[in-house]
């Protein structure tokens, strides 16, 4: 069970998440819009670190993978080339993939449904969308013009290009697809096609294991009463 001070632990992930959604189109375009967006991502990375604080192990390697990904991100900013990009892009995948897996596990752990496991699902399925987000941006990066959008960024408009992409990846995700940005690689139109079936199954098969669980809890509950 978890411990009173850590039980809405990852309430706090999911704020930061919604917040970071929300504060990074109103940022990109002031003068240190860049400052702000890392400055609310370190929140993130930090709320998301604080989710495992009960497990040192996994605190000490999402601490530790946190750092790097906030060094390569400034490196970007300061030195907006490919090598830099690329490298930025690879470390932020890496640690969402890391963040989404051990919450992941947090949740399917035990049999027992809590808020603070509902709160955690809802962080896996926010942070898929940000990991494709930069899967999109890599390939785009490798493969310049894998995507066809209605209103392009500009060449060394990094923060553009992946606003432009989370707002893809999302959509992608919940399976809207408006079709403003097209995806035009082979590469790209098959991540698109995963990101769409994982959001799914996603939804489909987790929902469906805490419903069924909840309901076990319930009358089991109900049955000792």
């Amino acid at each position: 069970m978890a411990k009173p001070h850590n039980e809405w632990r990852h309430l706090a992930l999911l704020i930061s998440l919604l917040f970071l959604f929300l504060v990074t189109p109103l940022a990109a375009g002031l003068r240190h819009g860049a400052l702000i967006m890392n400055g609310v991502a370190a929140i993130v990375l930090a709320t998301a670190s604080y989710a495992l604080i009960g497990r040192k192990r996994l605190f000490a390697l999402a601490v530790a993978l946190s750092g790097i990904s906030i060094i390569a991100t400034w490196l970007l900013l300061f030195y907006q080339q490919l090598w830099a990009a690329l490298l930025s892009h690879i470390c932020v995948i890496v640690l969402i993939t890391f963040f989404s897996v051990t919450i992941l596990g947090y949740v399917l752990r035990g049999k027992r449904i809590t808020v603070d496991k509902i709160f955690a699902a809802v962080c896996v399925y926010l942070l898929i969308g940000y990991g494709w987000t930069f899967i999109y941006a890599l390939l785009d990066e490798l493969q310049p013009g894998s995507f066809v959008a209605m209103s392009e960024a500009a060449a060394n408009d990094y923060v553009g290009r992946v606003l432009q992409m989370r707002y893809f990846s999302f959509i992608t995700l919940t399976t809207v697809g408006y079709g403003d940005i097209v995806p035009r690689s082979p590469a790209t139109r098959t991540f698109a096609a995963l990101e769409a079936v994982t959001g799914q199954i996603y939804l489909t098969v987790l929902v469906a294991r805490l419903v069924g669980l909840h309901i076990v809890h319930a009358v089991r509950s109900s049955r000792e009463d």
